[in-house]
């Protein structure tokens, strides 16, 4: 299927093109300095920020060419200079355009009103300056700057480093029906989830046993990166890096903390499915692994990549014509890269900009995470319709574009099932959802916070502390009926986020509970238009997240709005109980 494979001639017609816009970009670099001894008016304000947003945008695409085509070939030579080239182009576009913002400081808020007032030019910047002004306490002098990059390029190497490590750590040898198969990233999901328990039990510990291995070196790749995190907030003169990571969207940290105490206190609701799951695969004295198998009845659903988009354009009706027209547009334009080859990136799945990638293998995971980066890409060229500034999605609204896609194709799914147990099948996806998105994402959240605040606090994490506090939040979310192995301690060892990301992925949990609002506002009560919720998606980030969500009527500060998707949780479960015992 041709037009499964990404055409990036839109960003560069060739490696050469790639090239010249990087000297390019440096030479307008060294012609911007110019402006630093120039007093600043409306007329020449609105001239250095538009040629500062043009050098960004054009850095910014170097960079999303550089690092797809290093996802297409991660053993290239060349992929891999021309994406260290983008990295540290980024860095150098960052670090000369810092003067810019302390001069506009310097301005002062009520004048930069003025400006505003005799130049109209200025009216698109009026965010920017509202955030500019917000964060400049935040903002350091030129020689303090030198060394938030030097950390900045810091964190790159030790990324580096990282990668390489992930790339060539080999998973070993498992026995399935009585013949050796080699484990890799292509086949570990397909084995995890085995309805054979011998083939899951050793392909768990041959993966933990391979991070074993690494755990020394990776822990102090991971406590490397954390420091140069902590003392880059130090430095810009925030009291953590959630403070830090808050702040850039404006996010009241209550939340957070409303989130947590929410999924603390509905632990119980999840681990009471865990064991009826488990109970009705008659599995006894469940260890982690165990919770992997589908509640698939042994049937081998596959899903084809037409069959996908076949499933996904009726699952997608509720959001309206103009959304499947975007849909449509995307797949015939070279905007998904999903065709399997041994020289691609094999274990993960992505969307930058309005390219998504994966390693589709025609199995439900795929077809969920197709229409899951589906969103995020429609939401990417919806939001197009902002200046370069403001194109970026909030990741708040990011992550409600691509899980309300989510709940809309389990939906479909399960209401198209033709049978009690296909019924079962698909309500159990929905839990397990939540269970993955929320439950799960708030205890990678947790053990963050743990991480964070020993470095903060000049204290030094080693493996031994790792392995303990992860073992303690596995036990403490798992709940006392799982039986746990001693390698379990080394999970975190693959959370690639915690490596390549600050407080990222709890976000994902917010996203499903908003995208569950939206959906019921949308699709059940039918008081958000499908209209507002495509200008939602294509605001950008040109107001807050917060302020984005209240357009759509969805307050994420009020406690009730976490609480009460809990309750739909509950029904779910409730069904399952019923579908289990009742049939």
């Amino acid at each position: 299927m041709k037009e499964f494979v990404w055409d990036l001639s839109v960003l560069f017609k060739n490696y050469e093109d790639f090239y010249i816009v990087i000297k390019n970009i440096k030479r307008q670099l060294l012609k911007i300095s110019d402006y630093k001894e120039v007093d600043l008016g409306a007329d020449n304000l609105l001239e250095i920020l538009d040629l500062k947003w043009h050098l960004k945008q054009m850095a910014n695409n170097v960079l999303i060419y550089a690092s797809l085509n290093y996802y297409e070939d991660i053993n290239s030579k060349e992929t891999i200079l021309m994406k260290t080239k983008a990295e540290q182009l980024l860095n150098d576009v960052d670090f000369s355009l810092g003067f810019i913002d302390e001069k506009i400081i310097e301005i002062g808020k009520e004048k930069i009103k003025l400006f505003i007032g005799a130049n109209e030019g200025l009216e698109k910047y009026k965010q920017y300056f509202d955030n500019l002004f917000r964060k400049c306490e935040h903002i350091q002098s030129e020689m303090i700057n030198r060394e938030i990059e030097k950390r900045k390029n810091n964190i790159n190497e030790f990324l580096t480093r990282y990668n390489n490590i992930i790339s060539s750590i080999n998973y070993g040898l498992i026995i399935v029906d009585g013949k050796e198969v080699e484990l890799k990233q292509s086949n570990i999901a397909k084995y995890s989830s085995s309805r054979d328990r011998v083939t899951r039990r050793d392909t768990y510990m041959a993966i933990n046993g391979a991070f074993i291995d690494a755990a020394q070196e990776l822990s102090g790749l991971l406590h490397s990166i954390y420091d140069n995190r902590v003392n880059i907030c130090k430095l810009e003169k925030y009291d953590s890096v959630l403070d830090k990571a808050l702040f850039e969207e404006n996010i009241d940290s209550m939340i957070l903390d409303n989130l947590i105490e929410s999924v603390h206190s509905n632990l119980p609701l999840m681990q009471d499915y865990l064991n009826l799951k488990v109970k009705y695969l008659n599995i006894l004295e469940p260890h982690l692994y165990d919770y992997s198998v589908p509640v698939d009845n042994n049937e081998k659903r596959k899903y084809t990549l037409s069959m996908a988009m076949e499933i996904i354009k009726e699952a997608l009706k509720p959001l309206g014509e103009k959304y499947l027209n975007i849909v449509n547009y995307l797949i015939d334009n070279g905007h998904i890269d999903a065709i399997l080859n041994e020289k691609r990136h094999q274990s993960i799945t992505f969307s930058w900009d309005v390219y998504s990638f994966l390693n589709y293998k025609e199995a439900y995971i795929d077809l969920k995470n197709l229409i899951h980066e589906l969103g995020h890409i429609v939401n990417a060229h919806l939001s197009k319709s902002q200046p370069f500034i403001y194109e970026d999605s909030t990741v708040f609204v990011g992550e409600t574009a691509s899980l309300v896609n989510e709940i809309l194709l389990n939906r479909y799914l399960y209401d198209m099932a033709t049978s009690e147990a296909e019924r079962l099948y698909y309500l159990s996806l929905n839990i397990e959802n939540y269970f993955v998105q929320v439950f799960k994402q708030t205890m990678y959240t947790e053990f963050e916070n743990v991480l964070y605040k020993e470095v903060f606090d000049d204290r030094e994490f080693d493996c031994d502390f790792l392995n303990e506090k992860y073992m303690e939040l596995i036990k403490l979310y798992y709940g006392d009926s799982t039986m746990y192995d001693d390698c379990s301690k080394v999970e975190w060892t693959r959370l690639g986020h915690l490596f390549r990301w600050n407080y990222y992925v709890y976000k994902y949990a917010t996203g499903l509970i908003i995208a569950g609002n939206v959906v019921n506002l949308l699709v059940d009560k039918k008081i958000l238009t499908q209209e507002k919720y495509l200008e939602f998606l294509s605001m950008g980030s040109s107001e807050y997240s917060l302020d984005l969500l209240n357009n759509i009527g969805i307050d994420l500060t009020n406690s009730k709005v976490i609480d009460e998707s809990f309750s739909v949780l509950k029904k779910d479960i409730e069904n399952f109980k019923k579908l289990i015992y009742y049939g």
